[in-house]
């Protein structure tokens, strides 16, 4: 069991850390190679976002074998890596970015499942959010390639691109293989048996997507204009947020001792506020450096969360709602970089981070609208029971 949990942390470090959020810590070396601006960097991050959707919409549909689900989220992830190493021109770079994003929107789907048979139920939570956290490890790897390669960042995605290779065999040979053909569930059963009780979690991801897409697209690119002489300035910072990312394991634990919607209030609220204390002060150390440690830690406690929504609402049907969930973060992170981007380009950076923040805190509304609603649910039953 722990040779499992270790290789699927590998594998969302690989899928999440090194080839999704890989994008905006190499940013500042894409856009002196392809001479691309902030919005239509901005575009390309909201590609990498959206191809993760649609990655997961298929996740959802072959999810009776989540074997192949993970086959599928290490070749996309590996060859778009490739891709991007590869590149000749801008066109090419982008449908690689964009392709390397998709990895990460099978890996979540298909270790749902994997680890729900590989983990015994009394361990499960707990195991989901470990491994959840392997997103801190992998941007930390990401940021020590970084360093190795500098001006080099090709060799630094070709390693990317065997690193996940290696990660997606490991969690395949870990694996206890039990499929399960499940019957499919019509579009009407969908709407019903999932986006419905999700609703509530549905929306509040979309806002904490669209509030993190700040300092994932642009969060490195304002230190390092904040400090263009010292690269390994911005670097750190970007590693910092990744090792303070593998604390988001703890989101099991936050959510077992209150509920996850408290969890949730107390990680959107710390991570929006992030967005506007980096943009605030990126060229002051100890701030920026806080800042990237609250953002990591509290952004994978945030997935992690979803994850836990996803199987206390709906347990028989734990990995497609964490698809739902997750396609709704990554909406809202590909609709925030796309409507940032543009506003930084327009106005400031400082508004464009404070506008990312407002836009966390009212993540909280949805949390509490859900609190309300079992509190109603709870109330109806109990009075049911003394009739």
């Amino acid at each position: 069991m722990r040779f499992y949990i270790f290789s699927a942390m590998g594998l969302i470090a690989a899928t999440y850390g090194l080839a999704r959020f890989g994008y905006g810590l190499f940013l500042p070396r894409f856009t002196e190679t392809f001479e691309i601006g902030a919005a239509a960097s901005g575009s390309i991050q909201a590609g990498n976002f959206l191809a993760f959707c649609l990655a997961a919409s298929l996740a959802i549909r072959i999810d009776a074998h989540p074997r192949l689900v993970i086959s599928c989220a290490g070749a996309t992830a590996a060859i778009g890596a490739a891709g991007v190493a590869a590149s000749p021109n801008v066109a090419i770079f982008a449908t690689s970015v964009v392709l390397a994003g998709a990895g990460a929107g099978f890996a979540t789907p298909g270790l749902v499942t994997l680890t729900a048979r590989n983990v015994t139920e009394a361990r499960r939570e707990s195991a989901q959010t470990i491994v959840n956290a392997g997103t801190g490890a992998g941007i930390v790897v990401a940021g020590t390639l970084m360093f190795l390669t500098m001006s080099q960042w090709r060799l630094g995605w070709a390693a990317m691109a065997l690193l996940i290779t290696a990660a997606t065999l490991s969690t395949l040979i870990s694996d206890r293989p039990e499929e399960k053909v499940t019957p499919r569930r019509s579009a009407l059963k969908l709407r019903r048996e999932i986006l419905r009780p999700l609703a509530w979690p549905i929306t509040a991801a979309l806002l904490a997507g669209a509030s993190s897409a700040a300092i994932w697209t642009f969060g490195r690119e304002i230190m390092e204009e904040a400090r263009p002489d010292q690269e390994a300035y911005s670097i750190l910072a970007w590693m910092t947020l990744g090792a303070f990312g593998i604390l988001g394991a703890a989101a099991g634990r936050m959510a077992q001792r209150w509920t996850p919607e408290i969890a949730w209030n107390l990680t959107v609220a710390i991570m929006a506020l992030s967005a506007v204390l980096l943009a605030s002060f990126p060229g002051a150390a100890f701030p920026a450096y806080t800042a990237a440690g609250l953002f990591g830690a509290t952004y994978t406690a945030v997935c992690g969360i979803l994850i836990i929504w996803s199987s206390r609402i709906i347990p028989d049907r734990a990995s497609v709602g964490t698809a739902v969930l997750f396609i709704a973060l990554a909406v809202g992170q590909a609709v925030g970089a796309v409507l940032l981007g543009i506003l930084m380009e327009s106005t400031s950076t400082l508004l464009t981070f404070l506008t990312a923040g407002a836009l966390g805190l009212a993540g909280v509304i949805p949390a509490l609208r859900l609190t309300a609603t079992k509190r109603g649910a709870g109330t109806v039953a109990n009075t049911g029971k003394h009739r």
